[in-house]
């Protein structure tokens, strides 16, 4: 309540807030009389002749020295005000006193701002916001003002602010409580005021109004005369004059229903649609609606253009009619639409004629207004309003129907008339794909048939909109002699928004009603509805928005308010992105070819795939600190510097954005900002690769390939060519990976670039160990190694160190490969890289498996599997491998579940991942756990998938291993057939190689 906002109060006796209550008991009555004073005038100075006017009434004898006594009763005032939770000053100068006090806190100022609002919102026909602000402000009274106080100034202001601002302030609430046509309350109110007010003729004018509203004609003629004859003798001409005009139009809009039209029953709800379809749910939403309303109530029905708002209202009201028995009244206020908005003037007018009452000449709005309300007042009716433009184009008609049921449609939201009216709001979604494919299906009745795959495309197509069902419905039947099938093979959303609909009969495509909401935006949203149609990406967060958009973020925010309130955007997930319906985007895009000239459309693309690069750039370094990363380029300082707090919040940054980087990638190339393309994609696939994302990888490291070329930047080239050789190694691509590597070695030999050399022959190396080739694999490692060293690069030493030992491994070289792997680790712990510290420490734990020292490597591998979950994202593939190795000395160590239980997690990985040699090793390792333990069917067929994808990536030689170790155990050999056995590769195969 306002109150506890008072600390002073002075409508009525004089009071303060002490221990949370207004006491009007405290202090001497001449300190109660200064602080009044002070209090009626805050912040201003109080001279030392009015403060004794007021304090010292007229029969008593004024002190001999007024400036010390007032300074007495200063310092007794200061005392009480002390107690106070906010202390107001109350300071001497320039003869007098001033109190220094937030004139909020005095309950007569707060009353005047209250009231100043409330009169503003009834200048703006809100009446329920007027009575609201106008009561709380009555409230504030407790009394005659300053009651306490009888000095002839205090008597003076008293009388004039209950006549300048006590009355006024009743009529403005008895006004706004008459307009939203509670009448009885307002009677009890002016019972209470004309005891003492009974010759106030606005009073008077307010009392009948009230009665002829409660239908009690009689009652008010009698008060009339009575209150006539009175003022004859009491008032002026002019205000009796004045009450009797009052008085006959209010009687002869009575007077004047025809009886016959009294009973008229209007029923002005258009036909309803013929065979309409679905929408089961929005319908009873709406039959609750009314009978929880009864016979009043406002329900908000909004939607994006074309969506079925309409159709929708119009088949439930017809079959609702029952529920209204005194008539039905619809209008379309052409909101959105070629022709001009209906003004709620019009409104007044059509449903009065509607009504048996046209207006008559001079009758104003406000009397139209009054006629319209008593006449509805009886009536159980409903409203339809359809298509407003804002709530600022219905609100004032609210309080008119106030006793009806009214239903207001719009493509805007309208959360002003819901707050304001307590309205139902119901949301209309597109069509489910099975509703649009019956509407399809019932509007080509007799001319086509269409079976269930087609209605399901062209639903889909159509994004579930009523509207572009039915066009393109329309336009099918049009053409009998054309082939369907043919038509929709070409059909695209383009086409849906383009010239299907136009056939000379008007403008009735999609477009144009599209087109309606976007021309009713002001000029930012505008603007920033077509740039966001350059956005490639299914949804868009506020960053990025902002980016496109070159605003703040606070405009930026604000407009997309204002779009997502116009149901020209969506939040279909969470209320930080955005997105466009389908053809939405396709109207948006045809706004920003038409309407936004081309530098400023390269401009907002430059800004956008700036963002993105940023963004991704610090998330990586975020994640991986260590990680190298492209040279940053940014070129637009039109959105805020891009940074993570955590780990967790950059990995968040990608999982959400997974989808837009991949086409934001695709579409840069395409509007040729190679320079940021390439950069961006070399960036994305470091994390792609890490979370096993190694199909997306490819895709966008394919583009950066010739971005790279088309800026005419070789290391950029040799960079995306190195990075894509490593993930077609992965996927089992091996001649082309060694294409991809040795294109990039030549470029990073031109041009003298030692990095690009080692990390060039970094994957060559790998590449052989995939192949097999595990001499050839130690030769380039070693050759690596003196250009990752020269240039002190921890992290490609790390991982050179920790490809060297592998290999080593492999080839049985313990010593020298523990030598480098704990070289790997020392590199990796210096840079905090936990993919390479997990995998230095995975391979000790193989070296140690080979050895026979199981315990000593289990600890190893144990160690390098808790490094690889600690870490934000989850490093797949280092998983797998640190698994396939837990899970072969698990096993020798007797711990056969789980030895399993890490195969199989092994291969599941792999498989999600598209890691092949990972997943063929992973199976290997499962065939031998599953021989191990006599399970020998089980084991030829892990066996079987092992070769089958060692032979996809070019691994022939482990493929021809492997199936002699099949060959021995269906023989039932009485020894494990393990690869080792077989040739001189060890029992870890050479095609277990980890992404990096």
């Amino acid at each position: 309540m306002v109150l506890v906002e008072i600390l002073f109060g002075i409508l009525g006796r004089t009071a303060i807030r002490l221990d949370g209550d207004l006491r009007e008991s405290w202090g001497r009555p001449r300190e109660h009389a200064i602080l009044a004073t002070l209090l009626i005038h805050p912040g201003r100075t109080v001279t030392f002749s009015t403060l004794i006017e007021w304090a010292w009434p007229g029969e008593s004898a004024s002190p001999r020295d007024p400036a010390s006594t007032l300074h007495t009763h200063a310092a007794r005032l200061r005392k009480s005000l002390a107690r106070l939770p906010t202390r107001p000053t109350v300071a001497p100068g320039n003869g007098g006193y001033r109190l220094q006090v937030d004139k909020s806190l005095i309950d007569y100022h707060r009353f005047r701002t209250l009231m100043t609002q409330a009169r503003d919102h009834a200048r703006r026909n809100d009446p329920v916001k007027t009575a609201e602000l106008a009561e709380q402000a009555i409230n504030l009274w407790r009394g005659a003002p300053v009651e306490d106080i009888q000095s002839e100034p205090a008597e003076a202001w008293r009388t004039r602010v209950i006549h300048d601002e006590w009355i006024p302030a009743q009529l403005v609430l008895l006004e706004a409580w008459l307009a939203t046509r509670q009448f009885d309350q307002a009677l009890i109110r002016l019972n209470d005021l004309q005891a003492d007010h009974s010759l106030d003729v606005n009073l008077a004018k307010l009392r009948i109004s009230a009665l002829y509203g409660l239908s009690r004609p009689d009652e008010a003629t009698a008060y009339y005369l009575g209150i006539h004859n009175r003022l004859r003798y009491e008032a002026d001409d002019v205000t009796v004059d004045d009450l009797r005009r009052h008085h006959e139009t209010l009687r002869n809009q009575r007077d004047n229903i025809i009886p016959a039209q009294q009973n008229r029953v209007p029923r002005q709800i258009p036909h309803d649609v013929t065979n309409f379809v679905g929408r089961a749910a929005l319908l009873t939403v709406l039959d609750e609606t009314v009978r929880e309303s009864r016979t009043s109530g406002v329900v908000i029905v909004h939607g994006m253009a074309g969506v079925g708002k309409t159709a929708l209202v119009i088949h439930w009201a017809h079959r609702s009619r029952e529920h209204f028995p005194d008539g039905d009244f619809y209008i379309d206020l052409h909101g959105f639409s070629g022709s001009p908005a209906i003004p709620a003037g019009t409104v007044v007018d059509d449903f009065l004629i509607t009504l048996g009452h046209p207006p008559v000449e001079n009758q104003t709005p406000r009397e139209k207004e009054v006629l319209l309300s008593q006449l509805l007042a009886d009536r159980r009716a409903l409203v339809i309003l359809d298509n407003a433009a804002s709530t600022a184009h219905v609100e004032r008609l609210m309080p008119l129907l106030a006793s009806c049921v009214v239903v207001v449609t719009s493509r805007q939201r309208l959360t002003k008339l819901s707050r304001v009216t307590g309205a139902r709001q119901v949301s209309v979604p597109p069509m489910s794909t099975s509703e649009g494919s019956e509407l399809l299906t019932v509007r080509l009745h007799r001319h086509r048939d269409v079976n269930r795959d087609i209605g399901t495309y062209i639903s889909t197509l159509c994004g579930g909109l009523p509207l572009t069902i039915t066009i393109l419905a329309q336009h099918i039947a049009n053409r009998e002699s054309a082939r369907l099938n043919d038509f929709i093979e070409r059909l695209t959303t383009r086409d849906l928004i383009g010239d299907i609909g136009l056939d000379g009969d008007g403008a009735s495509n999609t477009k144009t009603f599209f087109a309606w909401s976007y021309r009713s935006l002001a000029t930012p949203e505008r603007r920033l509805f077509r740039l966001l149609g350059l956005h490639p990406g299914p949804d868009i967060s506020i960053e990025a928005a902002c980016a496109c958009d070159g605003r703040s973020q606070a405009e930026t925010r604000e407009s997309l308010g204002i779009l997502l309130g116009a149901h020209l955007l969506e939040q279909p997930k969470t209320f930080d992105r955005y997105q466009f319906h389908d053809l939405l985007r396709e109207f948006a895009l045809d706004c920003v070819q038409e309407d936004e000239p081309p530098p400023e459309r390269a401009a907002a693309d430059l800004r956008m795939i700036d963002y993105y690069l940023a963004a991704a750039i610090q998330a990586l370094k975020t994640l991986y600190p260590g990680q190298l990363t492209v040279p940053e380029l940014r070129t637009s300082d039109k959105f805020p510097p891009v940074s993570f707090g955590t780990p967790l919040e950059a990995k968040s940054f990608f999982d959400r954005e997974r989808t837009t980087l991949t086409a934001v990638i695709a579409y840069g190339a395409e509007r040729g900002n190679h320079s940021h393309t390439w950069r961006l994609a070399d960036t994305v696939s470091t994390v792609f690769n890490r979370h096993g994302y190694y199909e997306d990888s490819r895709a966008v490291l394919t583009v950066a390939v010739s971005s790279a070329a088309a800026a005419g930047d070789p290391d950029g080239e040799a960079s995306s060519l190195t990075g894509l050789g490593m993930v077609l190694t992965i996927l089992g691509d091996q001649a082309e990976a060694r294409r991809c590597f040795t294109a990039a070695l030549r470029f990073a030999e031109q041009a003298g670039h030692q990095r690009g050399q080692g990390a060039t022959l970094h994957q060559l190396g790998r590449l052989e160990m995939a192949c097999g080739n595990l001499p050839e694999a130690v030769v380039l490692f070693r050759r690596c190694l003196r250009f990752v060293q020269a240039p002190n690069d921890d992290e490609a030493a790390a991982w050179t160190y920790c490809r060297l030992g592998q290999v080593l491994r492999l080839l049985d070289q313990h010593d020298e490969a523990l030598v480098h792997l704990h070289q790997a680790q020392f590199h990796a712990q210096r840079i905090a890289d936990a993919s390479a510290l997990a995998t230095a420490l995975a391979e000790m734990g193989s070296v140690f498996q080979d050895r026979g020292e199981h315990q000593q490597a289990a600890t190893y591998c144990r160690q390098a599997l808790s490094v690889v979950d600690a870490t934000p994202i989850a490093d797949l593939a280092i998983s797998v491998h640190v698994c396939q190795a837990l899970a072969e000395i698990t096993n020798k160590l007797g711990m056969h579940d789980q030895a399993y239980s890490y195969a199989r997690r092994a291969i599941d990985v792999s498989k999600r991942t598209h890691h092949i040699s990972a997943e063929a090793r992973s199976w290997e390792v499962l065939a031998e756990l599953s021989f191990s333990r006599g399970e020998t069917p089980d084991a030829v067929n892990a066996w079987r998938q092992a070769s089958e994808l060692y032979d996809r990536i070019g691994n022939h030689r482990q493929s021809t291993i492997i199936r002699a170790a099949m060959r021995r155990a269906q023989a039932r050999d009485a020894e494990v057939p393990l690869a080792r056995n077989e040739s001189p590769t060890p029992r870890r195969s050479s095609s277990d190689v980890v992404d990096r």
